[in-house]
């Protein structure tokens, strides 16, 4: 069957990120995954825009998910999720599943388990985006799962990222 994943937008172009949050470590872990993705023929990739791209630019600081979590910051969440919406009911519409979102774990947008409320300290949480993207995914009755990419060590495993890739139906 073929199936879809929606992806944070960094995962493939690492360019995006915030100023001082491109390591080597974070682009292999990106790039493990991304070839991973490409090398299955039964699983497509759609990349979703990057909220903090389009809120702030490409010379944004890090920032906390406490200072994303704002009207116009989820304004801008909530058109991404609205787009990703009406392009997975028509994969699915064609008999093609929107299977999953990969976010970046830590992240204060696209964090899935883990984020930063605050600049210094991630903890367990959803980022602003990944929580609207479900919310809106779960009212328009698209099931997807959520999985993040654990750039770093502390977030998780890149090897059960790996295997819950290759679970996904």
């Amino acid at each position: 069957m073929r199936r879809i994943l929606l992806v944070s937008h960094c995962i493939l172009n690492p360019y995006s990120k915030a100023v001082g949050l491109l390591w080597e470590e974070k682009v292999k872990a990106a790039r493990r995954v991304v070839k991973t993705l490409l090398e299955d023929l039964e699983t497509g990739v759609i990349q979703l825009p990057c909220p903090e791209l389009l809120y702030e630019g490409l010379g944004r600081k890090p920032a906390s998910r406490e200072s994303y979590d704002n009207p116009k910051f989820r304004g801008i969440c909530r058109e991404i999720a609205d787009q990703a919406v009406k392009i997975a009911a028509e994969y699915e519409r064609e008999g093609t599943r929107i299977v999953a979102y990969l976010g970046v774990e830590g992240s204060p947008s696209c964090g899935v388990e883990w984020t930063h409320f605050r600049i210094d300290k991630p903890e367990k949480g959803r980022g602003v985006f990944t929580e609207i993207l479900y919310e809106a995914m779960s009212n328009a009755g698209i099931k997807i799962s959520l999985l993040g990419l654990p750039e770093k060590v502390k977030y998780g495993s890149l090897e059960e990222l790996l295997r819950k890739l290759e679970a996904l139906t």
